[in-house]
């Protein structure tokens, strides 16, 4: 009997998402990528059929090893998946995936870890960095320590939706307890009043452009960025 992935008609879609959850990410990639048509791969069978629930195509499989052809979409996302990844060598491995299938471009975010260790300093945390579902805190540093391995030659790093002081309800006093989402005064412990003195965000993004081809403007397009780094001269930025 042919698995489900070797009866899958790749030729109907231009774009990939990893770790599809709710089919969420397969609408980021339609509306803002501007995406023709494109399909989710998850591991986990229920979030595979929630996907399929909201009308989108989806797979289940293990992206880290998913055996599609080389360059068979124009492009592929990886949003808010890799930290539920167990290692960085899981990681790693997803985003060497994603590029070798990928014609145009990847595109990769999830929320902020790199300020952890300056929160825990101050007695704050952000609310996703202690949740049981994030085994994998994948930082920047992470990730340039993966497109160095992958001789990425173009790519850019954003943080978006910066976050100023301890007063934002992303962060949380050290003793909240695990797996919270926003602070609220009525449900938390009482927080200090600081003022960054570093810029720290809700998410990073990076694309990893891979052809000239590509549609710069729509992988540029999101709100609220602020550029951290950056390599190759395929497009240049305008400041």
């Amino acid at each position: 009997m042919k698995s489900q992935l070797e009866t899958f008609n790749l030729r109907r879609f231009d774009f990939c998402d990893f770790g599809c959850s709710n089919g969420s990410s397969i609408r980021f990639g339609m509306n803002v990528l501007k995406g023709r048509h494109g399909f989710g791969v998850d591991i986990d069978a229920k979030k595979v059929k929630a996907t399929q629930s909201k009308g989108y195509e989806a797979i289940q499989s293990n992206f880290c090893n998913l055996s599609l052809p080389d360059k068979c979409v124009k492009f592929t996302i990886l949003s808010h998946v890799l930290e539920h990844l167990p290692t960085l060598d899981k990681a790693e491995k997803a985003i060497q995936n994603a590029v070798r299938i990928s014609q145009d471009f990847v595109f990769i975010r999830g929320p902020y870890f790199d300020a952890d260790d300056y929160l825990k300093s101050l007695g704050l945390k952000f609310y996703w960095s202690d949740w049981s579902g994030h085994p994998l805190h994948f930082s920047i540093e992470h990730m340039l320590q993966c497109l160095e391995f992958l001789k990425i030659e173009n790519y850019e790093i954003y943080g978006r939706n910066l976050v100023e002081n301890s007063n934002h309800t992303v962060i949380h006093p050290i003793s909240s307890l695990k797996n919270q989402h926003h602070w609220n005064s009525e449900q938390h412990d009482r927080k200090q009043f600081l003022k960054f003195n570093r810029s720290i965000y809700q998410e990073f993004f990076c694309v990893i452009w891979l052809s000239d081809r590509a549609k710069v403007d729509y992988a540029r397009s999101l709100s609220n960025k602020f550029l951290i780094c950056k390599k190759g001269f395929l497009f240049p930025i305008l400041i």
